[in-house]
């Protein structure tokens, strides 16, 4: 079993424990976790992506943006 801080995959098939609260109740997933793709705007991940600091406490939600503007780029 994963631990909960857990992130896999390959970088665009990225995946998370549901249960891992680290990314599930972090205000950067919050904020795009209910919408669609096609709704959400680059420029905004990016932001962001920006406003986030840089250390391993913060892997998990940059990996999650991170995924976030690989999807969009292949939508695009």
């Amino acid at each position: 079993m994963m631990p909960p801080h857990h992130t896999n995959g390959t970088p665009i098939n990225w995946a998370i424990n549901p249960n891992n609260t680290t990314v599930t109740k972090h205000p950067l997933y919050i904020k795009y976790n209910n919408k669609a793709f096609a709704d959400i705007l680059e420029a905004d991940v990016k932001t962001s992506l920006n406003a986030v600091v840089a250390t391993a406490g913060s892997s998990a939600i940059v990996a999650y943006l991170s995924w976030l503007l690989r999807v969009k780029a292949l939508l695009a």
